[in-house]
């Protein structure tokens, strides 16, 4: 040991090669060998990195591969049996979030988003945001909202008839309104609504801000105290820039809700209900009415393009593939004849349709890699050493893209692998939920997001063919395969066909609008 310093004495020796040499012989998960200082700073892929750590794994056989970027420790982890052993059965340990500077360090609270759960420490703060989400966004509350989910649905398909091009737009209005509807009882206007505007600068800031790899700031935090005007400062104006987008994605709904009860105009929504209940309490806790605020801004965030995305998916999937959509239309009319439209009491008897949804979280995973966890002890998984404030990525891709659970071919999308021959749920085939993370810090609005997928998905197979559009000589054209990627992956803009399945489909619409709108 001749790097320790002769200086100290031989006792003083004796423990720091003892210490040294204990370190030197718990072994790390494996992963690519790195350089002095910088480690593996130039191992770390810059795109489709879920792919990438999906056969790292692979090449070094391992569920768990380690990475060191300038001395701070990342764990991937690509497996369900390694997520259920550390994230859920080791929750205590690893529900912690590593510093991420560039959301909510830089100043007085980086790009503003210090409100939002998903980047929350975790702790007592954490935990009481947690359970107000739990007991407004799970089962049983979540079956107030249903009848709003019902009626946007019911009215995206409206617009799908009338301007079939624009269903991408269509899709998010329904989702926005049903988050925005749902949290706060606003009803956004079809185009250039105020709250909308100001939500997606936010939602696009925070994209972009939690991209931790973007960021070096992220690596080496100690940049933050950089000035403003230092070259390759950019990072700091940009995040003084996202702090009052996300100040106003988090206080101007929940103030048009004070405003409105004042004037007694509210509509019934979660705000509107605990401001309420907090007042029958006493003065209202600035407290209290914080939390409320940080608990309804995450839920637009975490909810508005989830839910879209995942659509888009099963559309794309059915323009692929015809002969899916066209089993899907079949399942839904033997279920329910031709004479009406899908509603809530329909769901758990249409097998095909729960698959068709299953496999599109499955075939493209909204969040490849989930959000990092951080752990907060020295722990030890198979042998392999994980030191303690590592940051531990669950590879969500990697675990929903493995054949030994969802069978071959796991690049195509097949909702058939979620089925018994005789066509019914196949309980052994896991469920896809990875897509909305792991342990305690899953996302808990999975509910809410899933049934207004459901929804919409029979809905869309209750009236529409769906097809790939043509040139003007006739021939098919294929919709582009690429990915946006950011907080939510989504597929690239594509065009499709949309139209009716029949002369009585837009009766059989603005009937069931009716229909919704009156109960």
């Amino acid at each position: 040991m001749s790097f320790i310093p002769q200086i100290l004495f031989p006792s003083q020796r004796h423990w720091l090669s003892l210490f040294c040499s204990r370190i030197s012989r718990k072994r790390l998960p494996p992963g690519p060998r790195g350089f002095p200082i910088i480690g593996n700073l130039f191992d770390v892929p810059q795109s489709n990195e879920a792919f990438v750590y999906r056969n790292m794994a692979r090449q070094y056989n391992s569920d768990i591969i380690y990475f060191n970027i300038c001395g701070k420790s990342i764990v991937v982890v690509n497996s369900f049996e390694a997520a259920d052993e550390l994230f859920d059965k080791r929750s205590s340990i690893y529900s912690d979030r590593p510093r991420m500077p560039m959301l909510n360090e830089l100043d007085v609270s980086g790009s503003g988003f210090d409100w939002h759960m998903a980047f929350m420490p975790y702790g007592d703060a954490w935990k009481e945001h947690r359970r107000l989400f739990h007991k407004e966004l799970q089962p049983p509350a979540t079956r107030l909202y249903r009848p709003r989910q019902l009626e946007e649905v019911r009215k995206a398909l409206l617009r799908f008839l009338e301007s079939p091009d624009d269903y991408l737009s269509h899709l998010r209005h329904m989702s926005g309104t049903i988050i925005l509807s749902t949290a706060y009882g606003i009803d956004i206007k079809p185009k250039d609504d105020p709250y909308v505007e100001v939500i997606e600068k936010a939602i696009n800031a925070v994209s972009l801000a939690g991209n931790v790899p973007s960021y070096l700031v992220n690596q080496i935090p100690a940049l933050k105290y950089i000035p403003d005007w230092f070259p390759g400062a950019h990072f700091k104006r940009q995040a003084k820039q996202w702090r009052g987008y996300a100040e106003a994605m988090a206080s101007l709904p929940l103030q048009f809700v004070k405003e409105s009860m004042a004037k007694g105009t509210a509509k019934p929504s979660i705000a509107s209900r605990f401001l309420s209940s907090m007042e029958e309490e006493g003065p209202r806790s600035p407290k209290k009415e914080e939390v409320l605020r940080n608990v309804l801004a995450t839920v637009y965030v975490a909810g508005s393009d989830t839910t879209v995305a995942v659509i888009e998916n099963f559309i794309l999937a059915v323009v692929q593939n015809p002969e899916i959509l066209k089993k899907g239309q079949k399942a839904v009319d033997d279920a329910i004849g031709t004479d009406r439209l899908p509603d809530f009491g329909d769901q758990n008897s249409i097998p095909y349709v729960d698959a068709l949804v299953k496999e599109a979280l499955r075939w493209r995973p909204i969040t490849p890699l989930a959000a990092p966890h951080s752990v907060i002890a020295d722990d030890e998984y198979q042998g392999y050493h994980i030191p303690a404030g590592s940051t531990v990525v669950g590879n969500a891709y990697a675990m929903l893209y493995d054949e030994t659970v969802y069978g071959p071919d796991t690049h195509l999308y097949n909702p058939e692998r979620f089925l018994t021959k005789e066509g019914k749920l196949n309980p052994h085939v896991k469920h896809p939920e990875a897509a909305f993370g792991f342990g305690r810090r899953q996302c808990p609005g999975i509910d809410i997001a899933e049934s207004s997928i459901w929804m919409a998905i029979a809905s869309i197979l209750a009236c529409f063919d769906i097809a790939k559009p043509v040139d003007d000589l006739g021939f098919e054209i294929e919709p582009e395969e690429g990915l946006i990627f950011g907080i939510v992956v989504r597929a690239k803009p594509f065009k499709c066909t949309i139209r009716p399945r029949s002369t009585h489909v837009p009766a059989l619409i603005r009937d069931g609008l009716q229909h919704s709108v009156l109960t």
